[in-house]
Formats: C-alpha cells, sequence, structure tokens
C-alpha cells in the first residue's frame, strides 16, 4: 500500500500526540519510509499546526481557481464556445470561461 500525505499526517499527529520531538518524528519516519518519507520541514510544520490547537490531517480549503480546471463543465463550455464560433481564439476562450492556455489546449487536444 502507498502512503499519501493524509497517512503520513497521521502518522505525524500520533507522534506528536506520543510526545516525540519533532526530529524523533521525522528520524522515525525516514527509518521507515526511507526517500518516500516526508521532510522534516514538513514535520516541522505539522508539529507547528498541531501545536496550534488544529487537529484535521485534511487540506483546508483554497480560495482562487482550483488545481485542475479542465472537468466536464469546462470542456462543454469550451465545445460551445467553438461550435458557436468556428474563429474563437485561444484568447478569447481564456478571458470567457477563466482557464488557462495549458487547459485549453488538453481540452482541445
Amino acid at each position: 500500500m502507498e502512503l499519501n500525505r493524509e497517512h503520513f499526517r497521521a502518522i505525524i499527529f500520533h507522534n506528536f500526540r506520543r510526545g516525540l520531538s519533532r526530529q524523533e518524528c521525522f528520524d522515525e519516519l525516514n527509518s521507515l519510509y526511507s526517500d518516500k518519507a516526508p521532510s522534516y520541514s514538513t514535520v516541522k510544520n505539522w508539529y507547528n499546526e498541531f501545536n496550534r490547537g488544529r487537529c484535521s490531517i485534511q487540506d483546508e480549503s483554497r480560495a482562487g481557481r482550483p488545481k485542475s480546471v479542465v472537468v466536464p463543465e469546462k470542456i462543454n463550455a469550451v465545445r460551445e464556445l467553438i461550435k458557436q464560433d468556428r474563429h474563437v481564439t485561444y484568447r478569447e476562450i481564456e478571458a470567457s470561461l477563466d482557464i488557462s492556455m495549458t487547459s485549453i489546449n488538453k481540452i482541445l487536444h
């Protein structure tokens, strides 16, 4: 089984609750998972979060454009714009739908 970010965060939280220091937690993770283990700065940042009272290991929601805007709604919107005007430019699509040229290229090719 491949461990993801949340798995490592749970292990870091467990070690935090056990009273291990940041360095002890990092050393334990490094000895068990070697190159797959999170960096010391990641361990340190999560210890700081837990010290401030955070108990959630999930990512917090962020404002702004999502990582991937190539979703069915955007795909359909791009296709509809092209259907309406076969000469629409990438820049016009970008401005109209607030998606990057890279995303438009992924949709069209």
